[in-house]
């Protein structure tokens, strides 16, 4: 069977995910031509890439106006509808979903059989009061007879260049199949949605709200959206792929890593520390920082960072005249003293930003005040901060030397957070503001984003090349940005340097705890919505006495 397949790419940081040179090297036995049209700007060496190791020479560039369905359209024009009408078949795909999961040839010859069927699609939507009952756009087959039927021609050659994406849906996406079907046209879809149950659905759209059942009727593709959209059930749906196919999923996680963001919920589990090997020393030299405001604190945890491998080098800073006169009186040969301007920790950490860009690795502590007014639970928090930095440093810098893509290693939640007694401010305007002042490349919604991964203190081991765009950038901006959204920005910062990170162990506390901890928040925000009611109904019924003198 002579197949052509038109393949619409986009990627909004002009790249090329693995998993789409995957998924074309699966697709490339299935057919004769494959034209790949990307509504971003491919580079030279990835064209060559395409050419030399997938033997793509078919690469059309174009704006994404119209998105997909002008994307096609342009397609079909680049080719000819003469030539397509050469074809058994053409295939209309876009790169939303990972996948072959499973052989798409049996599906292929069952439909090239069935004379039945003119065009099909992977899965249907069903209909709803908004629209039709129709195929979804992200996979479709149309067979020879309706490639040369003037009808095909004529739809494609009407598609307009929409700027808005519910335009595309509203007069392409929902509309394409109903089109044909009036032109005489019979279609399937592989799995056929209108059979299964759906009462428990917002929307009849299986591959975004029923991932797990595309997995059990083995559809070949899995829309991305069903990974990203479902944060918290994706963990199990990585799970089920490793375990039903031979799909690498770590083509996914690094795919939702790079353009979802660092901290999804699927993505945890992988990022825990191991503690194997930990006692073996590093094999380069680390710089530790320690900023010191508060002697007595300095004195009280020094054994445990003294503790380590003379690969360890200690930069100390101060802004206190007194405490550096101290140090410089008590301290050893292993520590180098300097008196600095800056009291904030993380800024004082950039201030030796010359110093500090000399180590491969560098870790960060301070003795300065973690939780503002209550000292008890200030020195329970840098308690634990202190031992969970020291008791995993070894095996911090090991898995920072073997992983190029290793930027950070942070500490987990504090018990004082686990147990709900730390509440910190979200600084969702600010963290975005300061995104852009740094001009990072990476597009990051700090408005919706539900939590964010906060490095408390400040305290990490890391790789300075993570951090270029706070050690490089202007030393008077990084010095502007306040400590606890700067402890914000972190893993952020290093990720827009496509830098991920790893969680260090913290104290064990039983997972029943957080949902403890929820379930007391929710009884919280349910009283406080049904003080609210109350009182809206006592202010009505007051209205209503008022009114009726």
């Amino acid at each position: 069977m002579e197949r052509i397949l038109l393949y619409v790419h986009f990627n909004k940081y002009k790249r090329v995910s693995n998993h789409v040179f995957y998924q074309l090297e699966q697709l490339k036995p299935l057919f004769s031509k494959i034209l790949i049209i990307s509504n971003s700007y491919i580079e030279e060496a990835i064209k060559k890439k395409l050419h030399d190791e997938f033997g793509i020479s078919n690469v059309l560039e174009r704006d994404n106006q119209g998105y997909d369905f002008a994307a096609w359209r342009d397609g079909m024009s680049a080719i000819g509808f003469e030539e397509l009408r050469t074809y058994d078949s053409l295939t209309l795909m876009n790169d939303t979903c990972f996948g072959p999961l499973w052989e798409l040839e049996p599906i292929y010859k069952r439909f090239e059989v069935d004379t039945q069927v003119d065009f099909w699609g992977m899965t249907n939507f069903r209909k709803t009061k908004y629209f039709e009952e129709h195929l979804q756009s992200y996979f479709v087959t149309f067979k020879q007879q309706i490639l040369r039927a003037i009808s095909f021609q004529e739809f494609w050659e009407q598609v307009k260049d929409f700027t808005d994406v519910q335009d595309v849906i509203d007069h392409y996406e929902t509309k394409f199949t109903q089109y044909f079907t009036e032109a005489g046209f019979t279609y399937q879809a592989a799995f056929d949605t209108r059979l299964e149950e759906a009462t428990d659905l917002i929307h009849p759209d299986f591959t975004y709200y029923k991932p797990f059942t595309i997995l059990e009727k083995k559809v070949p593709f899995l829309k991305v959206k069903a990974i990203s959209g479902n944060p918290f059930s994706a963990r199990y749906l990585l799970e089920e792929i490793k375990e039903r196919t031979s799909y690498p999923v770590s083509l996914i996680s690094e795919h939702i890593f790079e353009y979802v963001g660092p901290d999804v919920p699927c993505l945890l589990q992988d990022k825990q520390l191991s503690r194997d090997d930990k006692n073996d020393s590093p094999e380069k030299p680390v710089a530790l920082h320690i900023h010191v405001t508060d002697l007595q604190v300095f004195e009280q945890f020094k054994e445990k960072w003294e503790a380590l491998s003379l690969q360890y080098q200690f930069v100390v800073t101060t802004a206190d005249e007194k405490i550096f006169a101290q140090l410089m009186e008590t301290v050893s040969d292993r520590y180098q003293v300097l008196l600095g301007k800056e009291e904030r920790p993380m800024q004082a950490m950039l201030e030796q930003s010359g110093l500090l860009l000399q180590f491969v690795f560098v870790g960060h502590i301070s003795t300065a005040i973690l939780v503002d007014g209550m000292p008890q639970l200030d020195k329970a928090m840098r308690r634990d901060l202190m031992e969970v930095m020291f008791e995993n440093a070894n095996a911090s810098i090991k898995v920072l030397e073997q992983d190029d893509k290793l930027g950070l290693v942070i500490p987990d939640l504090p018990s004082l957070v686990r147990y709900g007694l730390f509440e910190q401010k979200v600084y969702r305007k600010e963290m975005a503001a300061i995104w852009q002042k740094l001009h990072c490349q990476k597009q990051f919604d700090f408005e919706q984003h539900p939590v964010f991964t906060r490095v408390y203190g400040g305290f990490l081991w890391f790789k300075p090349s993570a951090l270029t765009s706070l050690f490089q950038n202007d030393y008077q901006l990084s010095a502007q940005i306040e400590p606890r959204i700067l402890e914000s920005l972190l893993v952020y910062l290093a990720w827009d340097k496509s830098y991920d990170f790893k969680i260090m162990p913290g104290r064990p506390l039983p997972a029943l705890l957080d949902l403890q901890k929820e379930a007391e928040k929710l009884t919280r925000q349910k009283g406080k919505l049904a003080r609210k009611s109350l009182t809206q109904k006592v202010r009505t019924y007051l209205s209503s006495l008022l009114k009726a003198r």
